[in-house]
């Protein structure tokens, strides 16, 4: 088996474009597409379905992935054996976060230590980073998660805050010290979607407490709920971080509810949790944690 024809089908495979993958690998398209146009022809099979500008992975091409996502993680791992000993000059990091205000400082400090590992940063809901890790499309994350949600992952506390409630400055909410659940009856909730932590944290509130707010609106982003807000359509509720700074328009409110926090943890595969890299990036983790 031609290692290179691997490689090429797995970058291609993962970033879901010749044009993405070209630049990972640093080769050009008319070569990526010739090496697995040549471990196609190779086996015999199709791996790839190329529509326009991406790519898919055939049935077949999927399970070929999850095999070279193995493979080069333990290669990634007798690599890390080898040079253990030396400082870290070379390689890649891929880093997941479910929101910028604990992961940049951290990355700030991980990049002026080690200047020469490449590094990746992508963002989403705490599902979709979780996934991302699972799947081995990252290699470590901090992120918000469920004590007990995921038994494959390895975390470390890394930061515990508490949900606020986010209202206009005119409300009449706006002029209590703290509210209360049942504040809450009355009232139009701008939410996230239904995997978003947040919402389920406050939606087992509500269920204990035997409260339904008037009306539940779905919104796709942090940004567009803030903006909902501050035009007084309703309210809603975020965690005290992403209270926005400066907009003079709104007031965060503490809720009477000590269940409604959250933890935010670094995580990685437990499989993996040995490799250099992602070990030297628990390492700077540690310095910001806040629990």
């Amino acid at each position: 088996m031609n290692y290179l024809h691997l490689r090429a089908f797995y970058a291609v495979a993962s970033e879901r474009s010749f044009s993405r993958a070209a630049q990972v690998l640093n080769v050009t398209q008319s070569t990526l597409s010739s090496q697995v146009k040549a471990l196609e022809e190779t086996y015999d099979v199709r791996l790839l379905d190329r529509r326009g500008r991406n790519v898919v992975p055939t049935d077949i091409g999927e399970v070929l992935l999850a095999q070279c996502r193995e493979l080069f993680r333990q290669q990634d791992e007798i690599e890390d054996l080898l040079n253990q000993s030396q400082k870290l000059k070379a390689g890649r990091l891929k880093i997941g976060a479910d929101g910028p205000r604990h992961v940049l400082p951290v990355l700030k400090s991980f990049m002026q230590l080690h200047p020469n590992i490449k590094i990746s940063l992508t963002s989403g809901n705490a599902r979709k980073v979780a996934h991302d890790l699972l799947s081995y499309e990252t290699d470590v994350a901090i992120v918000a998660i469920e004590d007990g949600a995921h038994s494959q992952l390895h975390l470390e506390p890394f930061a515990r805050y508490a949900l606020v409630a986010f209202v206009p400055r005119d409300h009449e909410l706006a002029r209590k010290p703290v509210m209360e659940l049942s504040d809450f009856v009355n009232e139009n909730l701008f939410v996230r979607e239904p995997t978003s932590l947040t919402r389920r944290l406050l939606m087992r509130s509500f269920d204990r407490a035997g409260v339904v707010p008037r009306h539940i609106i779905e919104m796709d982003s942090r940004e567009a709920s803030r903006e909902a807000v501050a035009s007084g359509l309703g309210i809603s509720v975020m965690s005290e971080l992403e209270f926005p700074n400066g907009d003079d328009r709104t007031v965060a409110l503490a809720i009477n509810d000590p269940s409604l926090r959250i933890t935010e943890y670094v995580a990685c595969l437990r499989n993996r949790k040995d490799t250099r890299t992602i070990r030297e990036f628990f390492n700077v983790a540690r310095r910001f944690r806040n629990v």
